[in-house]
């Protein structure tokens, strides 16, 4: 068992915020189980383990205790911040979100792993919050990662109020987690207290029966970044190369996270040739800048991408399950960063489940 050896939170405030054994990081009294495996109904695709790929996005609600001042996108900030706390915690568990260790294969190709978690920051462009503001920050894990929540929640209490978030290093507590789904909204944690359990998503559920689905819409609400012949797309993105890069980022996720790819070749290829088929009705999207200092590399990196809407005519009703999923997968480049995120729109109500970690059901389980 792990030991809170390098945590700066005292044993005993961890202890009563968490209900953790101070000595083996284990649950006592309010103890969060595995999540359980709903029936959900049999996929169409019958050729990859969707059952097996599980999620969960767990909703943090920050209290602040005094002023505070973030840029208008605020993912780097809680990024790094995040980053440094789970540090704080032990370095293993940075180092298992934020450096995962890829399998050799991997390495033979010097690819970078998918981290096990994808980032939802305040997507308003406030920049000035006064004490007893709220900010809502949220994460997607994935797989083993979701069994971590009780060190994310430990990483957050100390941020908040330890070490401070932005320039002015503003303090905050956890006052609410909730976990989103497109069910809708399950309340874990409020009044310093657990007052739920978690469950997992498995990826089976976005996948009932195909709808016959002749038009939709992708709002693209943080820069998406995709690359062709290694230059960044600057224009709308053709549904064939959106859909060959999220399938692709699904399968990488899951042969990490799961038990192996949850699409097959064949399967992939039949449906990027029908994606080819789909064109472009309509796109506002345009190309936004966005550069952030890294205090890792000491420079200046930059982060743009394209912001707006993408109409997309054809026969999608065979995408819209995956595409349903990559609203808690993202997709393209800085994705930890909440870069690439996007919600599916324009569908009639009998689609589902549809709705993504920004645009939950008001419905409270």
């Amino acid at each position: 068992m792990l030991v809170l050896k390098t945590c700066r939170i005292p044993i005993c405030q961890l202890t009563e915020r968490c209900r953790l054994n101070p000595n083996t990081l284990s649950l006592e009294r309010c103890t969060l189980p595995r999540p359980n495996t709903p029936d959900s109904p049999l996929p169409y695709s019958q050729g990859g383990n969707l059952q097996d790929f599980r999620l969960a996005c767990f909703q943090f609600q920050l209290r602040l205790h005094g002023s505070l001042e973030l840029p208008p996108y605020k993912g780097a900030s809680f990024h790094g911040a995040l980053g440094l706390a789970l540090a704080k915690i032990g370095t293993r568990f940075r180092d298992f979100f934020y450096q995962p260790t890829p399998p050799a294969h991997w390495q033979a190709l010097h690819q970078k792993p998918p981290k096990p978690y994808i980032l939802i920051p305040p997507l308003d462009e406030q920049t000035h919050y006064q004490a007893g503001d709220t900010l809502d920050l949220s994460l997607v894990l994935y797989g083993p990662a979701i069994d971590y929540l009780l060190i994310i929640f430990a990483a957050l209490e100390h941020l908040g109020e330890y070490m401070g978030l932005g320039k002015q290093r503003g303090h905050f507590c956890v006052e609410r987690i909730n976990q989103i789904s497109p069910y809708g909204v399950r309340s874990l944690y409020q009044n310093n207290r657990w007052v739920g359990q978690s469950q997992a998503l498995h990826v089976a559920q976005f996948f009932a029966a195909p709808s016959a689905v002749a038009q939709l819409r992708l709002k693209h609400t943080t820069r998406l970044r995709l690359k062709t012949a290694n230059d960044l797309l600057r224009t709308a993105p053709p549904f064939g190369l959106l859909m060959h890069r999220l399938l692709g980022r699904i399968n990488s996720l899951a042969t990490l996270y799961g038990s192996g790819i949850v699409i097959t070749p064949e399967e992939k290829q039949h449906l990027l040739a029908l994606a080819d088929t789909v064109t472009i009705e309509h796109s506002s999207l345009e190309w936004h800048d966005w550069q952030r200092y890294s205090q890792r590399s000491q420079s200046t990196m930059s982060f743009g991408g394209l912001l707006g809407e993408t109409v997309y005519t054809g026969e999608l009703g065979p995408f819209v399950p995956w595409l349903a999923l990559g609203q808690w997968v993202g997709v393209g480049g800085k994705t930890s960063f909440g870069l690439g995120l996007y919600e599916l729109a324009g569908l009639t109500a009998d689609v589902a489940p549809q709705a993504g970690p920004n645009n939950p059901p008001g419905i409270y389980l």
